[in-house]
């Protein structure tokens, strides 16, 4: 798969879509600390079930390694369900 080229460092705005728990909230806020970033993301759209809650978190990336790994680490977090 071809990857767009980014020109870096860049404003990268993620939307994540994970279980509505502090649990999952915790896990995503430390995924963005052990990067070094210390965004907090804002919640937003809620399932209609309650399940689900969208967060979003704008943040300075330097480098497509730095983004790479962010991402991996976020998709991996307990709770999370999509990353956008």
């Amino acid at each position: 798969m071809n990857r767009p080229e980014l020109e870096f460092p860049l404003h990268w705005e993620y939307k994540i879509i994970a279980a509505r728990t502090d649990e999952a909230f915790a896990a995503i806020c430390a995924a963005i600390r052990t990067h070094g970033f210390d965004e907090t993301p804002r919640a937003s759209n809620v399932s209609r079930s309650g399940t689900y809650v969208t967060y979003t978190v704008r943040m300075r990336i330097e480098s497509r390694e730095t983004l790479d790994a962010l991402s991996q680490t976020l998709a991996g977090c307990e709770g999370v369900k999509f990353l956008l």
